[in-house]
């Protein structure tokens, strides 16, 4: 029998999806994993190998470096020699936010930055740069600095330099944190400082880190980077550099992110007319259902002109266009992450029989359900 092919995994962290990703490519092409969850307190020096799939940065930056053998790393850090990167999107990542916090409706909004992590940064910088494109003005954009590294460790004092910022800010407030335990952070500060969230801030992190995530007194709304299509494509582009067809010189390859994964700590819309708001959660609690704009008016106490005349004002867009977008989304969903029969999924989403479900993906979308369940199913 051919000796298999050997991959180390060097990682000074873990998150299940990346290395179920580099799995699910590795059983596909019959390789053989390295054991070992690599950490700062165990490297197996000279572990036979054909190739690593790296975390570059401490503790195990001189091990990496010090390996022979082609590597391919998913990080943003910089390395000695170069490598070919397969990384999240981060531009993508903030645009994803800062378009999150816009459709709500908010004028106001803030990046809580820990310069010292260098993707948090590129996240700050993309973010403020979506929002300027967006048109908000930059007296609009503020930051939240973490704390100096001697009060990390010293939750009151740590606190209370946060919360001294925040009260300076106006409200309410869009903050995205750019990690999920920076929100955690802001949501338990809120929380028993006596601040709304998401009435008065509105936090959204990133990584959706579901034990984090779902557990904090406010549920946090998250980016879903793809870790598990990361792992994938960095395990493929590895396979590609030991078989030659790309060069350590590579073009990092970004990978998009899924989806938000909205919880309560964003579910807010910042809309000072309350009809518009209550005609908004009609459309999110019955989109399933064969509402009408004359069904949503009624609840909200508008008449269906009134109604959109509200919207164009207080959102730039009608009822119906808001009602389309949900159902869209949710088919779009359904589409990609099970294998529902396409005339199941149009009822589901609200649409009376799959023909209407059709014309609305050929319009939005340039292609049938199906071309989209082809291109972009997570269960192929």
């Amino acid at each position: 029998m051919d000796k298999p092919i050997t991959i180390l995994l060097a990682f000074h962290w873990y998150d299940r999806r990346v290395y179920k990703g580099i799995v699910r490519y590795a059983t596909e092409h019959k390789w053989h994993l390295s054991p070992y969850l690599f950490s700062g307190h165990f490297v197996p020096h000279g572990w036979p190998a054909d190739g690593a799939i790296t975390c570059y940065g401490k503790p195990l930056c001189k091990f990496i470096d010090s390996l022979d053998m082609p590597k391919i790393d998913v990080t943003i850090s910089k390395m000695e020699k170069p490598v070919p990167r397969v990384t999240v999107d981060n531009d993508a990542i903030s645009q994803m936010a800062a378009r999150h916090f816009t459709e709500r409706g908010f004028k106001h909004f803030a990046f809580y930055s820990w310069p010292t992590i260098e993707v948090n940064t590129l996240r700050k910088n993309g973010f403020f740069k979506a929002l300027l494109k967006a048109g908000v003005p930059e007296e609009n954009l503020h930051e939240i600095h973490q704390s100096p590294e001697h009060l990390l460790g010293q939750w009151e004092p740590h606190q209370e330099h946060i919360l001294k910022q925040i009260d300076k800010l106006p409200r309410p407030l869009a903050v995205f944190t750019g990690q999920d335990n920076l929100g955690a952070t802001l949501i338990e500060i809120c929380s028993r400082e006596g601040i709304h969230v998401p009435e008065e801030i509105s936090i959204l992190g990133v990584d959706d880190i579901e034990m984090l995530c779902d557990c904090l007194t406010v549920p946090l709304s998250s980016i879903d980077t793809n870790l598990e299509k990361m792992g994938y494509a960095a395990a493929r582009q590895l396979d590609r550099l030991m078989k030659k067809e790309i060069t350590n010189d590579e073009p990092p390859v970004l990978i998009p992110p899924k989806e938000i994964v909205c919880r309560q700590s964003t579910d807010a819309l910042a809309v000072p007319h309350l009809a518009v708001v209550q005609a908004l959660k009609y459309i999110k609690e019955h989109f399933q259902e064969p509402i009408t704009l004359e069904d949503i008016g009624t609840h909200a106490g508008m008449s269906k002109r009134g109604m959109e005349k509200a919207f164009l004002k207080h959102l730039g867009f009608s009822p119906a266009t808001e009602l389309r977008r949900i159902r869209l989304d949710t088919a779009k969903k359904l589409l990609t992450e099970t294998d529902e029969k396409i005339s199941a999924i149009a009822y589901d989403c609200g649409y009376s029989n799959s023909s209407n479900l059709s014309f609305a993906f050929n319009r939005e979308c340039d292609m049938s359900p199906r071309t989209y369940r082809n291109r972009y199913s997570t269960r192929r």
